[in-house]
């Protein structure tokens, strides 16, 4: 009797040890195999658009969106240099720039005092003043960029955003085949027939026979215009 109770209350243990597991949770807990609802506060790198320059030589990602975070007097962008990446001289009459450098070396020219940022460096740029950015090294440049207030980084949003380019270029050649698959068959023309030389190239189809006795009759007529008079009175 009490080895039976002492077997029940093992069996009992063990289920609920089963019931307890992370896994067999995991699988129980629908909430858990839903997607979870992307943040106004935290983001992450990945889901931030990625759009390209005309030259293709610069690269932006806005982390800090005003589209996702709402109305906000700050932005922040993850910019990407290629080597020869070049934004010339320009000013913000309302906004204040800082950049910090995550990758390669920056040059950064403000008013006109000019530095090369090397990795952890800073620069501030304040409101009205000129200044310009160039990657003239051999290797990739990536930095941060900061606005306050918002606006200036909303150029990079009009720039091409390489996926969506790429699925209108695949698009439009699929429609292009389509329209040639469904155009009609244009009609096959042979090479014109071969003509020999002397041939009469001029003369219709039936006309050939009616030429041989015109002829025939005009020599005949001839024949007796050339015999003597005295045998044509005879």
């Amino acid at each position: 009797m009490k080895s039976t109770l002492v077997n029940k209350i093992n069996i009992f243990l063990a289920a609920a040890l089963l019931l307890c597991s992370p896994i067999l949770a995991k699988g129980n807990n629908k909430e858990s195999t839903k997607e979870q609802p992307k943040s106004r506060n935290f983001i992450a790198f990945d889901d931030a658009v990625y759009n390209t320059s005309p030259d293709k030589r610069i690269g932006a990602k806005i982390l800090v969106d005003t589209n996702i975070v709402g109305p906000s007097i700050a932005a922040m962008t993850h910019l990407t240099y290629l080597p020869g990446a070049h934004v010339e001289s320009h000013r913000h009459v309302y906004v204040t720039e800082i950049i910090y450098v995550l990758e390669g070396n920056l040059t950064v020219r403000i008013g006109t005092e000019t530095k090369i940022l090397g990795k952890d460096s800073t620069a501030f740029v304040p409101p009205k003043t000129f200044h310009e950015l160039m990657n003239d090294s051999a290797d990739v440049v990536k930095f941060l960029q900061y606005y306050s207030p918002s606006g200036a980084e909303e150029e990079y949003r009009n720039w091409e955003n390489p996926k969506t380019a790429e699925a209108k270029a695949q698009a439009e050649e699929i429609a292009k085949q389509q329209e040639l698959k469904n155009k009609e068959p244009e009609e096959i023309k042979g090479p014109a027939p071969l003509t020999v030389p002397g041939s009469p190239t001029t003369v219709k189809l039936g006309e050939v026979k009616m030429e041989q006795e015109e002829e025939s009759s005009k020599k005949k007529e001839l024949l007796l215009n050339l015999k003597p008079t005295s045998e044509k009175e005879k």
